[in-house]
């Protein structure tokens, strides 16, 4: 008997967003989510914070089933709480790298069962988009250190929300300002795509002489802009051409829709062809053209680019590396306990004397 086929069962991709409060990180969820609406025509299964018009105090979640390449897929936006810039940010902080972690418990639990769910639902988040504020003029030390740790568990991709507040010259100093705090001489942050240094494997002598070239790009490059520059591009490999693509675009610049006060819905602007956009009056701006935002190239990344690449990431990267943690600690847990029972438990007797 030929065995039962599968059913087609939606593709499963995860995105969070973080960032201090008042950055717009709420805002670009439901232009996120408009744009989907307008662009595939998908309408969010759930109905909760995303779509009210307060300040997210929980994280909150949305989903909206596309299609995407014709290929069927979920997509799981998840909200979060703003971060303040007192003593409670890094309490925040740790708050969401829980959620993140605890994702990757409920994988773990599944891969240890002896029977697995077959409807288990992929949970883990592939990607997280990191809001800057727009008045910076670069990175401070909170989002250094808030992407620093962001980085060690999940594919962060930065973004600068409210990015219609910039002029043309303020956005084009502070891209690459941005960019010059994440990737020096001295600091080279793990984002998404971004290089990083790798050790030497010594036992690897067939890859010796590529090795040496990689090594000798990366420490020649002292801006992310030096870098790029070193590759030919028309020589390179699809998916490196695709990594290179991102790098050119990062951080990204999105300008939220102009809300309705009353339903949170975009309102209509004098311009009847922009469906998603603001009205200032002098002129308006379309939130899907690429000349005002970059929403647009950010959901082509995030839904069909780098789709498989941020869930290979995800899997062969973050979730072993927490994996082999959590494994490495509940086996010294177990060594220190049996060792613990056989010292206190079952004392080792002394030695018997043989007295004359």
């Amino acid at each position: 008997m030929s065995p039962r086929p599968k059913k087609n069962i939606p593709a499963q991709f995860n995105v969070m967003v973080v960032g201090f409060a008042g950055v717009g990180k709420t805002a670009f969820l439901r232009t996120f989510l408009e744009a989907l609406q307008h662009l595939h025509g998908a309408s969010p299964e759930t109905d909760d914070e995303i779509t009210a018009l307060q300040p997210t105090k929980l994280p909150s979640t949305v989903s909206v089933n596309i299609d995407s390449g014709g290929e069927r897929l979920t997509l799981r936006l998840i909200d979060t709480p703003g971060l303040s810039t007192g003593y409670q940010m890094d309490k925040e902080l740790q708050d969401i790298l829980g959620y993140i972690e605890h994702q990757f418990d409920l994988t773990l639990t599944e891969e240890s069962k002896v029977k697995r769910n077959p409807k288990a639902v992929d949970s883990q988040i592939h990607a997280c988009l990191y809001f800057i504020d727009p008045s910076k003029t670069k990175l401070d030390e909170h989002d250094v250190r808030i992407i620093t740790r962001l980085s060690n568990r999940v594919n962060v991709i930065p973004v600068i929300g409210k990015a219609d507040t910039l002029t043309a010259a303020q956005r084009r100093r502070l891209k690459p300002a941005i960019l010059q705090s994440i990737y020096n001489e001295a600091t080279k942050i793990p984002l998404y795509g971004i290089p990083e240094d790798e050790e030497e494997d010594e036992e690897d002598e067939e890859d010796e002489d590529d090795s040496e070239e990689e090594a000798k790009i990366k420490k020649n490059a002292t801006s992310l802009a030096a870098f790029l520059e070193q590759f030919d591009y028309d020589q390179e490999e699809e998916e490196t051409q695709c990594v290179l693509d991102y790098l050119h675009q990062i951080p990204f610049g999105v300008i939220a829709y102009e809300e309705d006060p009353e339903t949170g819905k975009p309102l209509e602007t004098q311009n009847s062809a922009i469906k998603i956009g603001r009205d200032y009056g002098w002129g308006v701006i379309d939130c899907l053209s690429d000349k005002d935002s970059d929403l647009y190239s950010l959901m082509e990344v995030l839904l069909h680019t780098h789709r498989d690449i941020l869930k290979s990431e995800t899997i062969e990267r973050y979730y072993e590396q927490y994996r082999t943690e959590k494994l490495l600690v509940r086996r010294a847990t177990r060594i220190k306990g049996i060792e613990k029972e056989l010292i206190g438990g079952n004392p080792i007797p002394e030695p018997r004397t043989n007295t004359v």
